[in-house]
């Protein structure tokens, strides 16, 4: 038995030797290097190429994976890699890092001259091969084994997700590969031109809604996928970090309003519109933070908010389908696929599932059934919609149909009212005469109400205009005082922001109650709009009102307002003016004193009363 291990031992002890060394592939072949990978994690960030160089062999560890994904993390990524050409001739390869959103990249041994630098936080120029994703020339000599050393450092996912192919196979994977995904988008533009178009002709804004939702979608696959960098800003590498996890939310924020419109979830339950509330300040929040925020947290918060909203959007349309919403249906299997293909997506980002062609394209091609689907839906819901339009029209024929034979029973009815018609004049003017006379009693009461402030049930501000002018008439002639008080409720903004219009509303009606306790039978008192206050005193001179104003000021200030189980202190400021009118036209002199006077409270530092002196004879 031991003779026996110590046999199969030998024979392995080659390919063990053997397990940390790739040998560079066959034309037509594609290797996944992760396993052949060794690892050492730099948490600081900080280490250089010697240091790494001097590091003992136990501080390196086996990848054990297809992919290299190491998830979200802040530590820079040491990978060793030993490639071996067995051909008997030189030949070159390419090492294809399928990971455009990486940020740095560097590797060292690709050139006995260079260091390949490169990443999406570097210029787009630098790179050696000029490739959407990170694409690393590699040319061996018969027989050559070359180390090389990558070191990866990202704020997004720490996955190479790296393949090793022969240059033919490259250029013949990248030529099928362009001609997908010119397929891909290719689909997605007819999607928006034909929902476009359906929108400009049925003026039916879910079509738009969905437009922009394809469109911004595409706009978030073409930066993932690299075309963005490449193609539209290869040296803005600020806007480029910021771009992705902002166009995730802006393709998210499109769909919760897509599916809040297509759904007819205004006109449900109002927890529906609860939820597409939040999820839309949700989705502006990721927005705001892609925009100022550090990127790893907009980036989080894009994922989050699209599991949160694929997850309800599912739920819902679930919901409403089971609710006998028909276009529902075909938007629950459009959910699910989103919400598979983002699973596959984001496990793939955070290593938890390995790296393959499934897990690599899953969104592109869960996405693309989902809007398929969705536009498989919207045109049922035309379709429904016309079916629907055909029943209301036959259903207006018939209801026309009953229609004329009602006129015909309504004639045959008139006819036989008419003969009746001569015995019931008596009693129709009889009954008529009691209708005008309760017509004039509702005038009576109407006109009371149109002298009366509805909140408060004071006078409202033409009225005390009418009743000023006739109150300085008769001053005018008996040559006695009158006084004006202009009052205003201190702050009172602050009362409407910190409790509400309702106890805003509350406020002003104590107030005026508490001023009608406090002045006599026949002063008047008036609301003159907002929250100010105006009171006429007949007979009444400048001392007397002034200190009766403070009266007011005093018993506002000792009894807040009880509302809803708060206490809400109020204040007054008061403008007096006082004296002997000298014309009967002096009503806006009068007025605009203590007017004035009133500002001069409020400026002097509120709750107080300030006195105005009275026009003069010759004043206007």
């Amino acid at each position: 038995m031991h003779v026996a291990v110590r046999i199969l031992l030998l024979v392995c002890l080659p390919l063990l030797a053997q397990a940390g060394q790739l040998s560079a592939p066959l034309a037509g072949e594609r290797l996944l290097p992760g396993p052949f990978m060794q690892v050492w994690e730099d948490r600081s960030g900080q280490a250089e190429m010697p240091q790494v160089r001097a590091l003992p062999a136990s501080a390196w560890q086996p990848v054990a994976r297809r992919d290299a994904s190491f998830g979200y993390s802040r530590s820079a990524f040491w990978l060793r890699l030993n490639v071996h050409n067995p051909a008997p001739q030189a030949g070159d390869w390419i090492l294809l890092v399928g990971n455009p959103l990486l940020d740095q990249l560097d590797v060292y041994g690709l050139d006995d001259t260079r260091v390949y630098r490169a990443g999406d936080q570097r210029p787009f120029a630098e790179r050696w091969i000029a490739h959407r994703q990170l694409a690393l020339p590699l040319h061996l000599q018969a027989g050559e084994t070359r180390e090389l050393l990558l070191r990866m450092r990202s704020e997004g996912s720490a996955n190479l997700s790296a393949s090793l192919m022969s240059r033919a196979t490259f250029e013949h994977h990248e030529q099928r590969h362009l001609l997908l995904q010119g397929l891909f988008f290719g689909a997605l533009a007819v999607m928006v031109i034909y929902n476009l178009s359906i929108f400009v002709i049925t003026r039916d804004r879910n079509y738009l809604w969905y437009s922009l939702f394809v469109s911004s979608f595409a706009l978030y696959q073409f930066i993932q996928l690299g075309f963005a960098l490449q193609w539209l800003w290869p040296n803005a590498l600020a806007w480029h970090q910021l771009s992705f996890p902002l166009s995730s939310a802006l393709a998210t924020l499109m769909a919760i309003i897509f599916t809040y419109g297509v759904l007819d979830l205004k006109h449900c339950h109002r927890l529906y519109s609860y939820t597409c509330w939040v999820l839309t300040i949700a989705a502006v929040l990721v927005i705001g933070m892609a925009l100022i925020g550090p990127y790893r947290l907009a980036l989080m918060g894009s994922f989050a908010l699209l599991g949160a909203c694929s997850i309800a959007a599912w739920g819902v349309t679930l919901l409403r389908w089971r609710a006998g919403y028909r276009p529902a249906r075909l938007f629950a299997l459009g959910w699910s696929m989103l919400i598979i293909a983002s699973l596959f997506s984001i496990l793939s980002g955070t290593g938890i599932l390995p790296y393959s062609l499934v897990t690599l394209q899953a969104q592109q091609i869960g996405s693309l059934v989902e809007l398929v689907i969705f536009s498989i839906a919207l045109a049922s819901r035309i379709r429904e919609s016309q079916q629907a339009q055909a029943l209301a029209q036959a259903q207006l024929f018939d209801k026309e149909r009953q229609l004329r034979q009602e006129q015909e029973r309504s004639l045959s009815l008139q006819r036989r009212t008419n003969e009746q018609l001569e015995q019931r004049v008596t009693e129709r003017t009889r009954e008529l005469e009691q209708a005008m006379q309760a017509l004039a009693s509702a005038n009576q009461q109407l006109n009371e109400q149109n002298r009366r402030d509805s909140l408060t049930g004071l006078l409202n501000r033409m009225t005390f205009n009418n009743e000023l002018d006739r109150a300085l008439a008769r001053a005018t002639r008996s040559q006695t005082s009158v006084a004006i008080l202009m009052m205003d409720l201190d702050f009172f903004k602050q009362v409407n922001d910190h409790y509400g219009h309702l106890a805003g509303d509350a406020c002003l009606q104590h107030t005026a109650w508490r001023l009608e306790q406090r002045l006599r039978t026949g002063d008047l008192l008036a609301r003159f709009g907002g929250e100010e206050f105006v009171a006429l005193l007949d007979h009444t001179s400048a001392a007397g009102a002034q200190a009766l104003a403070e009266q007011l000021c005093e018993d506002l200030a000792a009894h807040p307002c009880l509302y809803d189980g708060q206490s809400i202190a109020l204040s007054l400021s008061i403008g007096v003016c006082a004296g002997i009118p000298r014309s009967a036209t002096q009503r806006d002199l009068y007025l605009r004193r203590a007017d004035q006077a009133l500002y001069q409270a409020k400026s002097a530092g509120r709750n107080r009363v300030e006195r105005a002196p009275a026009p003069a004879l010759n004043e206007t």
